[in-house]
């Protein structure tokens, strides 16, 4: 339910936006002894249930109630046709998936950095940086084994999950760390940015 949200997230406003419109709408009118606070809350609800037909029929000069609708398909139209994440084949799910990329890409990364390092385009200062992403790799490698292990055995993996959440951030500022050390010293660190 959540993923075709997110996947048609226009559409997700509209409705929800419309249903929130005629909940507003169905309100009693207050009271002329009714209270305040009644009072306040018709009129705040009407207004926001109010301000796209506001802002888009009396604040834009010459704009026709056709062309909002024209504007508002055009819009659902190219939200429609965005790309889309596609899991790998054999993934477990988006987050197996995803975490899969991640990890192709450090790989690259730490690949790309031995070679330069052996062929002497790599700064020797930056070999600690290697040094570290290699190590963050290989927690972030052990911790998504370990969610899909979880994940294929239908265990518990809400903790697993959070770790796994926390290894991108990681094998992030590793990355960031090798390719400012290799740029401080070397031209071939600002060649891959």
């Amino acid at each position: 339910m959540f993923e075709v949200m997110s996947e048609h997230q226009f559409w997700t406003a509209v409705v929800i936006y419309w249903i929130f419109s005629a909940a507003v709408s169905s309100m009693p009118d207050p009271a002329s002894n009714g209270g305040s606070g009644y009072l306040w809350l018709y009129r705040f609800l009407h207004t926001i249930a109010g301000n796209i037909t506001t802002a888009f029929g009396n604040k834009i000069p010459g704009l026709k109630t056709f062309t909002v609708l024209l504007v508002a398909l055009l819009t659902a139209a190219t939200s429609a046709c965005a790309a889309r994440y596609i899991v790998h084949p054999g993934a477990l799910n988006k987050t197996d998936s995803a975490a899969y990329d991640i990890l192709l890409v450090a790989e690259a990364a730490i690949d790309q950095a031995r070679r330069d390092y052996n062929f002497g385009q790599l700064p020797a200062g930056a070999k600690p940086a290697l040094d570290a992403l290699v190590r963050s790799y290989n927690l972030a490698r052990d911790s998504w084994l370990t969610y899909r292990a979880a994940i294929a055995s239908n265990g518990p993996e809400g903790v697993y999950f959070t770790e796994l959440n926390q290894s991108p951030t990681g094998l992030a500022t590793r990355i960031r760390e090798l390719r400012e050390s290799a740029a401080s010293a070397s031209p071939i660190g600002r060649s891959h940015q």
